[in-house]
């Protein structure tokens, strides 16, 4: 399973319809565990994003599903990251500085 942490934010539909947000929630968890995932934790929050979850998926196709499923209802927008566990990051880091071809292509073409 792999890690994704998303930070919501709720878009001018979804603050009309704030009262539903305990609603709207439980069929997050659901989408999620519809496609084999789990959501391990959910934070409300204040400042530029209104909600933080951290789910695992089985992959980035799963996550990317439950994710367009879940704002396809118009309530929200999301900002989606992998998340690595510490010791695969620094691994991948060690690897990167000891291997000088290793480069990061960012690039969108």
């Amino acid at each position: 399973m792999q890690t994704f942490i998303t930070l919501w934010k709720f878009t001018k539909e979804g603050l009309i319809d704030i009262r539903n947000t305990p609603e709207r929630f439980k069929s997050t968890c659901d989408i999620i565990a519809s496609l084999g995932g789990k959501l391990v934790a959910a934070y409300g929050l204040i400042g530029e994003y209104d909600v933080m979850t951290i789910m695992e998926m089985p992959d980035e196709k799963a996550a990317t599903a439950a994710i367009v499923r879940i704002c396809s209802k118009g309530r929200v927008l999301s900002h989606t990251m992998l998340a690595l566990p510490m010791d695969e990051f620094l691994k991948i880091t060690r690897e990167g500085i000891a291997n000088p071809h290793f480069v990061i292509d960012r690039s969108c073409s």
